[in-house]
């Protein structure tokens, strides 16, 4: 393993410039867009201390815009630490589920309202050493993360969906009846 150079860049508007600031290394340049911003840096400090550029890891902050992206990250951070309760949550209840009450990893997801696919990525191999009391089986590190709850940006192909009803906490979504069930009755 390569050592790894952290550097901090500060970076101020200037007109319509970014000053670029590398305050440990007394560096200093401007460039026009922020795009461009990570490459100039990387490659004057690369060049003052005689390392290549890969090695180089930097900490780049706009400190006259912290107090409009403080609120931003705060909340990536909330999000993040979320989505992790999450996976634990669902992975015990995963375990609790198929491994001890011998539920079905269909009727589990149906319970917890997963497809089968997010079930299994939950359920440890067959034949793999079960996870003692109270510890929880590693979530495996392929696949896609699971998306924050948050209401999607873009359409998703295939037919519309119906509004969801709410429901109560005691009874799962699935449990409840839609309209056209009532009517067939």
């Amino acid at each position: 393993m390569s050592p790894r150079y952290e550097f901090q860049v500060l970076l101020h508007r200037i007109g319509r410039w970014w000053a670029v600031d590398i305050p440990r290394l007394d560096l200093h340049s401007q460039c026009r867009t922020l795009e461009r911003v990570e490459d100039l840096a990387r490659g004057l400090v690369a060049e003052a201390v005689g390392v290549p550029p890969y090695v180089i890891v930097l900490d780049i902050l706009v400190p006259e815009l912290a107090p409009v992206l403080g609120s931003v990250v705060e909340a990536r951070h909330r999000r993040a630490a979320a989505v992790a309760a999450e996976n634990q949550a669902i992975a015990a209840a995963v375990h609790e589920l198929v491994d001890k009450l011998h539920v079905s990893q269909g009727d589990a997801g149906r319970l917890l309202g997963l497809p089968p696919s997010e079930v299994a990525r939950f359920t440890p191999p067959r034949g793999s050493s079960p996870a003692g009391p109270g510890q929880l089986t590693p979530l495996p590190a392929s696949g896609p993360p699971r998306p924050a709850a948050t209401p999607a940006l873009r359409s998703r192909p295939g037919p519309a969906r119906r509004p969801q009803q709410a429901t109560s906490p005691a009874r799962p979504s699935w449990a409840i009846p839609d309209d056209d069930t009532e009517r067939r009755g």
